[in-house]
Order: structure tokens, then C-alpha cells, then sequence
């Protein structure tokens, strides 16, 4: 069974304080019938707050701790049959995060502040591509097939990749100015919202594109004459839906 941890309001992001207190009654748990070489109650509890003192990200730690938790899991509920040794927490670890890191590495990355978050860097680029090399072929092939319907929807992309993109002043968007000026604060409470708040609304742009995207194919697909135009929106949606899924963006509402 998965660990049932509450989502919250923002992104991929879960709450911390039950999260934390959820990993501390796992933990406790499956020490009393695993041992504590796996599960390690003191072991989380020095790595979260070593987390705190060196201002990581606490979400992006908490959200490698539950999988990490997982495969742990897996490992006791399916012991190894293959005579190997046992693999390290730390190597589960570390495994879990260079796994995430290498799929959105594969990005452009935009290093437009020294103290943001790596994943808000790549997200950056990511969405700055789509919306200069991919967008405006989306919007003009709709416009040419007459879909009106999603009008407002479209006016309304607009804007908020006039936000998340577009330089407004300088070299950054207006998304980036807002950031980098909770960066300034040097308040890491204020990073880890500043940072979630970037994520969640690359996320809402992202999946209100698939949205649109969407009504697109759905209408083009009773349009016989119209298959050259379904296969290329469908190329473009999965473009679209890989930046999505990089990023673990998957769970965010649009508007």
C-alpha cells in the first residue's frame, strides 16, 4: 500500500509537518519489525534537520524521502533473492534524485539567480522553449481551423506566458523579478514558498496548455479533412506532456 501522504494546495508539493510526522511513525513502525539498519528513526531525523541548517528545499527533500521510503519498503516486502548485498540507504538516496535531476537536466537551463532552487532553473528554460519554439505554431493552427471556443483561454495563456516568460525589465520575466526579490530576503522560509509558488505556476501554465491543447484534438478529430493538422497537434502535445511529466507537474489544477 502507498504511504498516504496529504497533498497540498500548491504544485507537486505535499505538508511538511504532516509528512514529517507521518515519515517519524513510519519509521518507528517498520523499526520494530525490520530493525533499525533500514529504518532508521534517528537517521531521518539528523538528515531533516541537516535539511533545515543547510536551507534545502524541504519539499523537494521530503518528496525523496517518501520514495525513498518506498523503495525500502519494496525492499523488505520482496526480499532479494539473488544472493546480492544489500543496498545502502544513502545509494537508494541518491539513486531516487539523480533519477529526477537527469530527466529535467535535458533542459535548457536559465541561471538567473545563484540561491534558486536547480529544478526552478531548468523549469525556466523549459517553458521559455516551448513558448518561443512551440507555442505560436499551437495557437496559429487553431486559429487556422476556425476553433474559437477556446478564445478567452488562449487571450488568457497569453498573459500568463507574458508572466512567466517574457522580459519585462532587464533580462527576466516578471515571474523571475518576484522571485529573485524573496531570494534577496535571505529568509529560507521565504525561499521554500518563493520556490514552491515558481513551480506551481509553471505547472498551471503548462497544464492549462494541455487543456487547450485537448479541446483541439478533440474537435479536430470529427473533421475528416483535417488529419495533416491532428497528427501535428498531437506531436506538439507530446512535447507538451513530456515537460509536464519531467517536472512532476502532473498533479496541478488549471484555472
Amino acid at each position: 500500500m502507498p504511504l498516504s501522504f496529504r497533498k497540498s494546495k500548491d504544485r507537486r508539493s505535499i505538508d511538511v509537518d504532516g509528512a514529517v510526522k507521518k515519515l517519524k511513525s513510519l519509521y518507528r513502525e517498520y523499526s520494530e519489525q525490520y530493525g533499525t539498519k533500514l529504518f532508521s528513526l534517528r537517521g531521518f531525523e539528523d538528515r531533516y534537520r541537516s535539511a533545515l541548517i543547510n536551507k534545502l528545499n524541504i519539499n523537494t527533500f521530503l518528496l525523496a524521502e517518501i520514495e525513498v521510503f518506498e523503495e525500502l519498503k519494496k525492499k523488505v516486502k520482496k526480499p532479494d533473492t539473488t544472493g546480492q548485498t544489500g543496498t545502502s540507504y544513502s545509494e537508494i538516496a541518491d539513486r531516487i534524485i539523480e533519477k529526477n535531476l537527469e530527466k529535467i537536466r535535458k533542459y535548457r537551463c536559465i541561471d538567473f539567480h545563484p540561491d534558486a532552487e536547480e529544478e526552478t532553473k531548468y523549469l525556466l528554460g523549459a517553458v521559455t522553449d516551448f513558448y518561443y519554439e512551440v507555442w505560436d505554431k499551437v495557437t496559429d493552427l487553431l486559429r487556422t481551423l476556425g476553433l474559437k471556443a477556446n478564445l478567452d483561454l488562449r487571450i488568457k495563456l497569453e498573459n500568463d506566458f507574458s508572466y512567466f516568460v517574457v522580459p519585462i525589465r532587464g533580462s527576466y520575466s516578471r515571474a523571475v523579478d518576484d522571485y529573485i526579490i524573496f531570494l534577496s530576503r535571505k529568509n529560507p522560509k521565504d525561499n521554500e514558498k518563493a520556490t514552491v509558488n515558481f513551480m506551481k505556476n509553471g505547472g498551471i501554465l503548462l497544464n492549462n496548455c494541455l487543456r487547450m491543447v485537448n479541446d483541439g484534438l478533440n474537435t479536430i478529430q470529427n473533421l475528416q479533412e483535417s488529419e495533416g493538422e491532428l497528427i501535428e497537434l498531437k506531436r506538439y502535445k507530446l512535447k507538451l506532456v513530456r515537460v509536464i511529466e519531467d517536472f512532476r507537474l502532473s498533479d496541478i489544477r488549471g484555472y
